[in-house]
């Protein structure tokens, strides 16, 4: 079976949030453990290779992937049209300085960053990356080159935030599956920013994760991961919230990224056919005016 929906980013824009709520929906079948970059990295392993890592996905109505590498890739529309022209696409974006942001605190979570960089400004400067994935409407104009805006459904992090059971009805809606299932991830955070204090705990629930999935406990697993007892203990024992670690963005520089973000931050209000967008960033933009 043709994989028949993407979610496609962008990174650091609840693309974890979109996965989790359609994983456990009777209806559809995606890929475990969110990405698979295909259309991105991998696309030379061919599509069997592609549609094989799916496994049994029983009677599920829909088939998907969760690649947030998708959206910046410029090779991607037109690797997923040839792929199945039908393909419905599910892109979530957010504040794009707070974006920013988020892709700062990740890449110092992950220890790509040391020092001085750990300062955000630093970090900005380090790795231009983090206003070019910020720049969405660039990166939307070549999937709308290639896909009818009809087969695209964008979804905003802040709605998903305020209004969680409105956004996963709409996700369900543009996917043809029944819109009455409630996700066990509905009112979940996402993105949060955390890094792992000692690796004791963490390396001790991953190789217990391990041992449980090797002995065919896949859904054991699953059921523990989602227990309030283990995110206590990773939280409150194992984790730091990067936020309270590293300086906030300072506002010349909120100022500054406000300007540099202002043309594709119009253009994307118009892609979408939207007067305003849900972003503190869009708000102080139309303030200066």
């Amino acid at each position: 079976m043709k994989i028949d929906f993407l979610g496609i980013g962008a990174q650091k824009c609840a693309s974890t949030w979109v996965h989790r709520v359609l994983s456990d929906h009777p209806e559809v079948a995606v890929y475990p453990g969110k990405e698979i970059d295909f259309f991105s990295y991998y696309y030379n392993h061919g599509y069997e290779w592609y549609e094989r890592h799916l496994g049994d996905i029983g009677s599920a109505k829909v088939v998907g992937d969760v690649s947030a590498s998708y959206f910046s890739d410029t090779n991607a529309p037109d690797r997923v049209f040839l792929y199945n022209p039908n393909m419905r696409i599910v892109l979530s974006l957010r504040d794009p300085i707070e974006r920013a942001y988020s892709n700062h605190l990740h890449e110092v979570r992950v220890g790509h960053l040391t020092g001085l960089n750990l300062v955000f400004e630093n970090g900005l400067s380090n790795n231009p990356m983090y206003v070019t994935q910020s720049l969405y409407a660039q990166q939307l104009s070549r999937w709308l080159a290639v896909f009818p805006r009809s087969q695209i459904l964008v979804l905003f992090q802040e709605e998903i935030r305020d209004a969680p059971l409105v956004q996963t009805q709409a996700l369900y809606r543009f996917l043809g599956v029944a819109e009455e299932h409630q996700s066990w991830f509905l009112e979940k955070k996402v993105n949060e920013s955390r890094s792992i204090k000692s690796d004791g705990v963490d390396s001790f629930l991953k190789r217990l994760g391990g041992l449980g999935r090797s002995m065919g406990g896949g859904k054991l697993v699953q059921a523990v991961k989602k227990s309030d007892l283990v995110s206590r203990l990773r939280r409150s024992h194992n984790q730091v919230d990067l936020r309270q670690a590293i300086p906030p963005i300072r506002e010349e520089t909120r100022a500054h990224l406000i300007d540099l973000l202002a043309d594709d931050m119009r253009e994307l209000a118009l892609q979408l056919g939207q007067e305003d967008l849900p972003w503190p960033s869009w708000r102080a933009l139309h303030n200066k005016l």
